[in-house]
């Protein structure tokens, strides 16, 4: 027996959903993991979909799967029916116990030593929530729904999300005792010449390299990684001074504060979809958050 097709009427929101994931994961294998099925049900209803539009909405290419013309008109459009119905599950859920999954996106020094811990008191007023927390030192496209909450130090550009400043957090240059050597460097001029610790690439959402080059011209960094606890290992170890967040406490790690009376803030930022930010469980685990980390790196 062959295929049937529907009528672009007959279709069901399954269908248009896999628009959605398709367009926001680039492969039919990553939307189907997304998804809950297999790549054939993928595959399978993509084709419905396109048999019914009458188009071409994905075309191949080295990267995967991208949207046509076509597929632009009709991803825009589905991405209005999913806040529709996200607003109607968030009316219907009021009053209900807040429960589900929700994802976290965040930089790795943030996520672990600040959102994680802020975890168990949500854990115990709404045990029913299971939070996902993705650490990475990349950028996380929250546009694309890879995640429900974005924290992190720059304020998204797109308008499909509702972003608050939570706090400044200082930032101070730190070196170990070994590598100061009983040198004195409290003034910004100490600097000149001394070994630094840096990132890969460094972010332009991170202050580091901008604030040495206040003081220094083309500073010297002798070690470079993507973690923030790989350079505050590097440092400890004497291999340069290193630049790091005050909720590091790096103190505890027998790092010294360096030019104590210079530092830099650093605004940070907390997004929620802007059509699920009312839905129960994300609201519960953004408030959580907010609270936490206001209190914490204020």
């Amino acid at each position: 027996m062959g295929t049937k097709y529907l009528s672009l009427t007959q279709l069901g929101w399954d269908h248009f959903r896999v628009v959605l994931e398709v367009a926001r994961t680039g492969t039919l294998v990553a939307a189907a993991r997304r998804l809950g099925v297999d790549q054939s049900t993928v595959s399978r209803r993509l084709a419905q979909v396109e048999f019914s539009t009458g188009g071409t909405i994905f075309k191949r290419n080295r990267q995967g799967l991208s949207l046509t013309p076509l597929g632009n008109e009709i991803f825009s459009r589905v991405e209005k029916m999913e806040a529709s119905l996200l607003e109607i599950q968030g009316i219907t859920s009021k009053g209900t116990i807040a429960s589900g999954r929700v994802t976290i996106a965040s930089m790795e020094g943030i996520g672990s030593l600040l959102i994680a811990r802020s975890l168990k008191a949500l854990s115990v007023a709404y045990p029913e929530i299971e939070v996902h927390l993705v650490t990475t030192s990349n950028h996380v496209d929250i546009s694309k729904r890879e995640a429900d909450i974005f924290v992190s130090f720059f304020e998204p550009a797109t308008g499909s999300l509702v972003t608050q400043k939570i706090a400044d957090v200082c930032f101070h240059l730190y070196a170990s005792d070994e590598y100061i050597g009983g040198r004195t460097i409290m003034l910004p001029t100490d600097l000149q010449g001394e070994t630094f610790i840096g990132y890969i690439d460094d972010p332009i959402f991170l202050p580091s390299a901008r604030w040495l080059e206040e003081f220094i011209e083309n500073p010297k960094i002798g070690f470079r990684a993507t973690s923030m606890f790989s350079q505050m290992n590097a440092a400890q170890e004497g291999l340069g001074i290193v630049m790091l967040p005050n909720y590091a406490q790096a103190e505890l790690s027998g790092l010294r504060k360096i030019v104590p009376d210079r530092f830099t803030t650093v605004p940070l930022y907390i997004s929620v979809q802007q059509d699920s930010q009312f839905l129960p469980h994300i609201r519960a685990v953004y408030d959580s958050l907010l609270g936490y980390l206001g209190e914490t790196v204020s």
